[in-house]
């Protein structure tokens, strides 16, 4: 827990349900939660209809595109989740400048782009769920990107 986060907050961030959250980390009131305390989130319940963040943290317009991709700033060493279930459409160590980057195809028009990775957890073709991880970050942001048949759209949009 950082100064100023709520477990209502982190919950939010992760898609997951507040009540949810203090039964994992046996919290019988989720308002005594301590700074510096660590927190196991469980994975998030599965939604067939809308993205997830892919990883919390400070959000920004990315300054990588004209458009509308995300850059969040998340502590070293962070997971990536999958923002929605999908097949590895790419799994490449360098993808144009990009860093290590992963594309998940969701199977119904949608894509999604994870770039700036420092570690990959998936290989092509692999089926992931949402909220599994797809790789790890190191100190770069994660440049994150949704598109629709091939075009891009904007992630705050679909984001809860």
């Amino acid at each position: 827990m950082q100064p100023g986060e709520t477990l209502w907050r982190i919950a939010r961030d992760f898609g997951v349900d507040v009540h949810a959250l203090a039964r994992a980390n046996r919290l019988p009131n989720p308002t005594q939660v301590k700074v510096g305390q660590q927190l196991f989130i469980p994975t998030p319940a599965v939604s067939s209809h809308r993205f997830l963040w892919p990883a919390r943290g400070q959000t920004s317009r990315s300054v990588r595109t004209a458009t509308s991709g995300l850059d969040i700033q998340a502590p070293e060493g962070s997971f990536v989740r999958a923002a929605r279930a999908g097949r590895v459409a790419l799994a490449a160590r360098n993808l144009q400048g990009l860093g290590p980057t992963v594309i998940l195809d969701h199977g119904d028009g949608y894509v999604s782009v994870y770039a700036g990775l420092d570690q990959l957890l998936v290989s092509p073709g692999v089926r992931v769920e949402q909220g599994n991880p797809v790789g790890r970050l190191g100190g770069s942001p994660l440049y994150f990107e949704i598109r629709y048949q091939t075009r891009l759209s904007d992630p705050l949009r679909l984001l809860p």
